[in-house]
C-alpha cells in the first residue's frame, strides 16, 4: 500500500487501544449471563468501599472471562503490531495503544464500580483510553526542546 494511503498513526493507535476493551466486554457479557458477574462485582466493590486489593480479587473471581477477553486482546494487538510492523510509525502506534488501554482500564476499573450504568462506563472508557493512546503516539513526533539544534550549540565542546 502505498505510503500515502496509510492512517496516520494517531488514529491507528485509537483504534488498537479499542481492540482489548472489546474482547473484555464480549467476556463480561458472558460473565453477565452465566452468573450475574458484573451485577455481583458492583455490588461487592459498593460494599467493600475504595480497596484497590479487594477490587483487583473481585474483578478476577467474579469476572473471569472479561480478565480473559482483555488478556486475549493485549495478544491480538501484539499480532496485529506484527502484521502492521512496517507501516510507518507502527512501533510508536503499537505502544501507545498499550499505554493506553491500560490508562483507561486502570481508571474505570476504579470508577466503574460507583457509574449509576454501563453505557456510560462503557462511552467515558473508549474515549479516554483511545485519546490516551492518540496523545501518546503523537506526542513522540515531535522533536524535545533539548535536542534542537539552536541549544546544541551553545553545548561548548
Amino acid at each position: 500500500m502505498p505510503a500515502h494511503n496509510l492512517p496516520r498513526p494517531e488514529w491507528r493507535a485509537a483504534a488498537l487501544a479499542l481492540v482489548p476493551m472489546a474482547l473484555a466486554l464480549v467476556g463480561l457479557y458472558l460473565d453477565e449471563r452465566a452468573h450475574f458477574g458484573y451485577s455481583n462485582w458492583r455490588s461487592a466493590c459498593r460494599a467493600s468501599g475504595f480497596d484497590v486489593a479487594a477490587l483487583v480479587t473481585f474483578t478476577i473471581d467474579l469476572m473471569p472471562r472479561a480478565a480473559l477477553g482483555a488478556l486475549l486482546g493485549v495478544m491480538l494487538v501484539q499480532a496485529l503490531g506484527a502484521v502492521i510492523w512496517r507501516a510507518g510509525g507502527a512501533p510508536r502506534a503499537i505502544c501507545a495503544a498499550h499505554a493506553g488501554c491500560a490508562l483507561g482500564m486502570a481508571a474505570m476499573l476504579l470508577l466503574c464500580a460507583w457509574l449509576p450504568s454501563m453505557p456510560l462506563m462503557i462511552a467515558i472508557e473508549a474515549p479516554l483510553a483511545a485519546g490516551v493512546a492518540a496523545l501518546l503516539c503523537q506526542g513522540g513526533t515531535r522533536p524535545g526542546r533539548r535536542f534542537s539544534a539552536s541549544l546544541a550549540s551553545k553545548v561548548p565542546a
